[in-house]
């Protein structure tokens, strides 16, 4: 046998240690990461940004932002409005 006795409680905390460290720095990546590059969705220039993106892509792929008529029959006509209501 070892002339050391064993002791459990002295066993694992430098794994331990290494673990901790490794997540906190992880947790701290993860924050400055949030940090430098969130917008909030009301912020103007997130809207602005956005706004364009989405103006350049309707421009180069056609008017894709049409409403669709999911009303039934075949021939893509408006849907009429029921007979009691008044537009």
């Amino acid at each position: 046998m070892s002339a050391q006795q064993y002791d459990p409680n002295k066993l694992g905390w430098g794994a331990a240690l290494v673990t901790c460290v490794f997540t906190a720095a992880l947790g701290f990546g993860a924050w400055t990461i949030h940090k430098n590059t969130y917008r909030h969705p009301r912020d103007p220039m997130a809207q602005q940004v956005y706004y364009e993106r989405d103006q350049a892509k309707h421009a180069a792929g056609g008017d894709h932002g049409a409403a669709a008529d999911h009303g039934g029959g075949g021939d893509h006509a408006p849907a009429a409005a029921p007979a009691g209501e008044k537009h």
